[in-house]
């Protein structure tokens, strides 16, 4: 183990910046029920407010059910919690999964989104089998599409008006990316 890697808490994948690791319930469910209450997110993702107790019931609903997987995203400078990272719906037969993350606004537009996301598919990829992984971004959800497209994801098409926010249907922009499209990227680089 690296002398950084020591001083992180239980890290699972280690990237440059960041590193993904086990959601801990009595520090971390707090800071995911705030992110899911906060306007910016409830227009992207989730319409539903929640509360510590429902964030630590969903969360760990989701940990015991293993067609999910649900990290955390730390940064190894401070170990500082900005966001939750996952593979959901995962599919042993087929191979698929579909991918999920939520990164804190307050530190949004700095890379972390696609740092997490080239992490989390790696571990789908290389450890999980999975051949194929796929995500969905509202068209106004700029930055999320944006990550995803860093990080090798390619646009599949769109759902059109496939979800209703504030009294507004909203188009969503289906991306995938494939295991021999990963490691082909990985091998350049990239």
């Amino acid at each position: 183990m690296r002398n950084n890697e020591s001083a992180m808490q239980n890290p699972f994948s280690v990237g440059p910046r960041l590193y993904l690791r086990p959601l801990e319930p009595i520090q971390d469910y707090h800071h995911v029920a705030l992110w899911h209450n906060g306007e910016e997110m409830r227009s992207y993702f989730n319409v539903y407010p929640t509360s510590d107790t429902r964030s630590k019931e969903r969360l760990d609903q989701m940990y015991r059910d293993f067609r999910h997987i649900l990290l955390g995203v730390a940064l190894k400078q401070d170990n500082t919690l900005i966001g939750v990272v996952g593979l959901k719906d995962i599919n042993t037969l087929n191979q698929t999964a579909e991918f999920y993350i939520k990164i804190d606004p307050s530190v949004q537009g700095r890379g972390y989104g696609t740092e997490a996301t080239k992490l989390m598919i790696q571990y789908g990829f290389m450890e999980l089998n999975l051949n194929r992984i796929q995500t969905q971004d509202m068209e106004e959800n700029i930055g999320g599409w944006r990550a995803d497209e860093k990080a090798g994801f390619q646009l599949e098409g769109t759902l059109r008006e496939a979800i209703l926010r504030f009294g507004t249907y909203h188009n969503v922009r289906v991306y995938s990316i494939l295991r021999d499209e990963f490691i082909r990227q990985r091998a350049q680089g990239k």
